[in-house]
């Protein structure tokens, strides 16, 4: 039976209101009247003899910990069949009430609360302790400018608490968990806060009877790194995911060199361009309000938060709630928090925002065949593609990799024929091309892509200029990741066929699958370089036809499985290599970036070619 307010718990403590309820108790918000302060009781309803002997001696170990951001347990006792825990009560407003008033929330002011809220968090670990109930209603953001974790439940009793979409699979299937569930938490947190959704259940995705889009697909103002981030956070493995909270802190820093994005106003609902004099905006009077960065732009540092907060309840004189006014209490509070963030807005006479000036990447490489080297950063992204009808393209993977350089272009008839010279590779084993009876040799086909190589002759090449294959990750990084999105591209230029932007099998081709609908000039191999509407978005060319590329791995046809999340490499021996990309003979039913293919890697075709890559000189 709930507790109701006015209740005296223990002589001494006045049951204010409800807080949250669970299905083995309550938290309620209360008065402590020997020591005149505000208090949450936290009740657990469990009966048994066994239950009520660990809950002590849990309680006195919690009691035991001390850190600015957690509140401190003041006292427990038993009452009839029930454990109580006293904390401090954490005055403020907890991230899910800003994200039920406005939706999703800036990046830039979600990614540092949430870094303050590792804190506490690297403590408890360090004290051996988990949470395993990180969500956004834990999170408070108080008056004074700081970020606590609050309801660290009772772990230590042999359960494993969860909230729906919150809880890692092996914390909700009652296995061993460790540090790597808070991290799946904060992950999910960071997931509703960026989306304004709650992530399905871990689970549901297991079974596959869900699945988590990435943040960015769901708010296209979230940053790509972001998405990132909370992708990885929330891998179903916990040996993928970020290996401590630190690591995940780290995380969440915004990559050097990449300011803050600016935010048009426009892209908030009901937002119109106000001139500069004009009067602090207000936003639009409707249940879920998209919280203006603009707006915000005082806030982007806690102490800057706080200033707000005190500035408005200055101005209104709002008083704080006592014990006494219960539910409604809290309720005001956080509706003068809401209020002050809602009317605040800078003016042109404020310190305008700060800029940093961008990180310049490296300029692209010259080889000393002439060909240009694009460099690619590091980054995460999806290997793969879970809708593929080939099993060995999926399923998809969150993998990482080091910045690397890769060909600008495929390797040229011109770049290979000086490494002949130099007696450091074979020659090709035919002169000639399908159609193009004079090719290898002849000046007028020096800028098409070399073909009739072998694998082993490709490797030569590029060892020969300093550098190597690129492995079947970095070549699927080049074609499909767009940096600006933060997502992969089916295509390189978007996740639409377009055949007029690349050289395949079309109406000139002589396969019956072939593309009629479509005329790219060429019956054979192309000139590299000659269709730049058709580059990925990193400015690489002719990841998709011309001709298809070998790249370093051994073939396994069950490579995604059991892929390393960082550099991944493939098997250390096999039979075929990889190939990928398609050729001026590949029908556009066959072409993708994620699209993977193999061959013997002595053999040599009019349909091969590659290019090489190599990390950061």
């Amino acid at each position: 039976m709930p507790l109701l307010p006015g209740e005296i718990l223990h002589n001494r403590y006045r049951v204010a209101g409800l807080l949250a309820r669970g299905p083995r108790g309550a938290v309620y918000r209360g008065w402590d009247a020997t020591d005149r302060r505000d208090v949450a009781i936290k009740e657990y309803l469990d009966p048994s003899v066994e239950i009520q002997k660990r809950f002590r001696a849990e309680a006195r170990r919690l009691a035991g910990l001390s850190h600015p951001q957690l509140p401190r347990v003041l006292d427990h006792f038993a009452l009839d069949n029930g454990q109580y825990l006293v904390s401090e009560f954490i005055d403020g407003i907890d991230l899910q009430s800003l994200i039920d008033q406005y939706g999703p929330l800036p990046s830039d002011l979600v990614a540092p609360w949430l870094q303050s809220a590792t804190v506490p968090l690297i403590y408890l670990h360090q004290q051996n302790r988990l949470h395993l109930d990180i969500k956004p209603a834990n999170i408070r953001l108080t008056p004074d400018g700081r970020v606590f974790l609050v309801d660290s439940g009772l772990p230590g009793l042999g359960t494993r608490p969860h909230s729906p979409g919150y809880g890692a699979p092996e914390q909700q299937a009652q296995g061993e968990v460790g540090p790597t569930a808070d991290v799946y938490s904060l992950g999910a947190t960071l997931y509703t806060a960026l989306t304004g959704k709650t992530p399905p259940n871990a689970l549901s995705r297991e079974t596959g009877l869900s699945d988590l889009l990435p943040a960015r697909e769901v708010n296209p103002d979230v940053e790509p790194y972001l998405s990132i981030v909370a992708g990885r956070a929330m891998s179903l493995r916990p040996d993928t995911r970020y290996d401590t909270v630190e690591t995940f802190a780290r995380a969440l820093e915004r990559p050097a060199g990449r300011p803050a994005p600016a935010v048009s106003p426009m892209r908030r609902a009901g937002a119109e361009p106000a001139p500069a004099a004009a009067p602090a905006p207000r936003l639009p009077q409707r249940h879920h309000r998209r919280l203006d960065r603009r707006s915000l732009l005082g806030l982007t540092a806690i102490g800057l938060f706080v200033v707000a907060i005190a500035v408005f309840l200055a101005l209104t004189n709002l008083e704080r709630p006592t014990a006494v006014d219960g539910p409604a209490a809290t309720s005001t509070l956080q509706s003068a928090v809401i209020a002050a963030l809602t009317q605040l807005a800078p003016t042109p006479t404020d310190t305008p925002e700060a800029t940093i000036a961008p990180t310049p990447s490296p300029q692209p490489l010259l080889t000393e065949t002439g060909s240009r080297m694009i460099y690619i950063p590091g980054g995460s992204f999806r290997i793969g593609e879970d809708t593929s009808e080939e099993n060995d393209e999926k399923p998809a993977q969150l993998v990482t990799l080091d910045s690397f350089y890769i060909d600008e272009t495929e390797v040229t008839n011109a770049a290979y024929a000086q490494c002949v010279e130099a007696e450091a590779c074979p020659r090709p084993a035919r002169a000639g091309a399908t159609y193009y009876q004079s090719y290898y040799g002849d000046p007028a086909f020096d800028d098409y892509p070399v073909i009739n190589v072998s694998w082993y002759s490709a490797e030569a090449f590029c060892a020969w200029r300093g550098a190597r294959l690129p492995s079947e990750a970095e070549w699927e990084f080049a074609a499909a990741y767009d940096a600006a999105e933060g997502l992969e591209r089916r295509y390189p230029w978007g996740n639409t066929f377009d055949g007029t932007i690349l050289n395949f099998c079309d109406v000139n081709c002589q396969r019956d699958d072939r593309g009629f609908e479509w005329d790219d000039g060429f019956r054979d191999t192309a000139p590299v370089g000659s269709y730049p509407d058709g580059r990925s978005p990193l400015g690489v060319y002719d990841m998709l036809g011309n001709v298809t590329e070998w790249v370093g791995d051994w073939y396994d046809f069950r490579a995604y499985r059991d892929i390393a999340d960082t550099n991944p490499r493939g098997p250390i021996e096999g039979e075929f290599k990889v190939i990928r990309g398609g050729s001026w003979f590949t029908p556009p039913d066959n072409l993708g970036t994620f699209v993977r293919d193999n061959l013997d890697p002595t053999a040599a075709q009019a349909t091969v070619g590659f290019r090489c890559a190599m990390l950061l000189p």
